[in-house]
């Protein structure tokens, strides 16, 4: 934001060289010669402690759902693990699933192994989770 004060402007104007005020350059010795506002050192550190406290409340709840979401994604990768291997049996609670969801599973399990990939015995897991005798 300081360098958008007129007072900001007028300096870089006047250590900036070029042919007209559009086309000029600043190189580094000149802009190594701003002068820009700074607040003193103690006033910086109480302007950094009073953003730190405001936010603190804000940055320890993303860190702790952040720390949720990875959770999550341990468990959601365990969990399908567990099915697929077998050690978590999920045909009974599939069978009290209403039809239109078992349909919509099998047919995002179709759309993300592709159909070439969507054997029969998928097609048989699918009408088994839809409560279809196969």
């Amino acid at each position: 934001m300081v360098f958008r004060t007129d007072e900001c402007k007028g300096e870089i104007n006047r250590q900036s060289r070029g042919i007209v005020p559009d086309r000029n350059r600043m190189y580094w010795d000149s802009f190594k010669q701003l002068k820009l506002p700074v607040p003193p050192l103690d006033k910086q550190s109480r302007i950094v402690f009073g953003v730190v406290e405001r936010f603190l409340p804000l940055t320890t709840t993303i860190n702790s759902l952040r720390t949720e979401i990875t959770l999550l994604h341990e468990y959601r990768t365990r969990l399908i693990a567990d099915v697929v291997t077998g050690k978590l049996d999920v045909r009974d609670f599939a069978r009290t699933l209403p039809v239109d969801i078992a349909e919509e599973a099998a047919e995002l399990a179709s759309s993300e192994l592709g159909d070439d990939e969507f054997s029969d015995s998928d097609d048989e897991l699918a009408d088994e989770l839809a409560g279809e005798p196969a």
